[in-house]
């Protein structure tokens, strides 16, 4: 009875040992869109808009890497892999936005061993509630405020 309980730890260990965990992380990133007008989206990889009733826009980056360790996980957020960035060159208050993926070209990841590891990284935006999508979902509209009629 000892022998097979110590046979099926040591299979155990061993399925383990050979087993690749998935890495996964998420990051939150918060752009303040107050006096835009529009908001011009290049993003990179797969991503969805959601509205919310927030006044700002909120981005929520989630990456999985199969067969990869936490180190090239953290390495690659590190090295700015998967972020996004508003131009801010418009000045204090800017009526044209542009948010877009820092790094456009994502290379295969590859282990030290030279095994390539799968990759999903997407991204959701959380856009205020007062803004309208463009159908090709770039572009992001202020809705205009209805205008207040008097004396009726």
């Amino acid at each position: 009875m000892k022998v097979i309980r110590l046979i099926s730890i040591l299979l155990l260990f061993v399925w383990c040992q050979t087993a690749h965990a998935q890495m996964e992380r998420t990051m939150y990133q918060v752009f303040e869109v107050d006096s835009a007008k529009t908001v011009s989206l290049d993003i990179v990889g797969i991503y969805e808009i959601h509205t919310w009733a927030g006044s700002s826009i909120l981005v929520e980056n989630n990456i999985q890497i199969w067969d990869a360790s936490r180190e090239i996980l953290n390495f690659l957020i590190k090295g700015g892999r998967y972020d996004v960035t508003m131009d801010s060159s418009a000045g204090p208050t800017p009526k044209e936005m542009k948010i877009f993926t820092r790094n456009k070209e994502r290379k295969p990841i590859k282990r030290p061993d030279g095994q390539k590891c799968l990759e999903i990284a997407t991204t959701k935006f959380f856009i205020p509630d007062t803004f309208t999508v463009s159908e090709d979902k770039k572009l992001l509209t202020r809705k205009e405020k209805p205008a207040i009629k008097s004396g009726e």
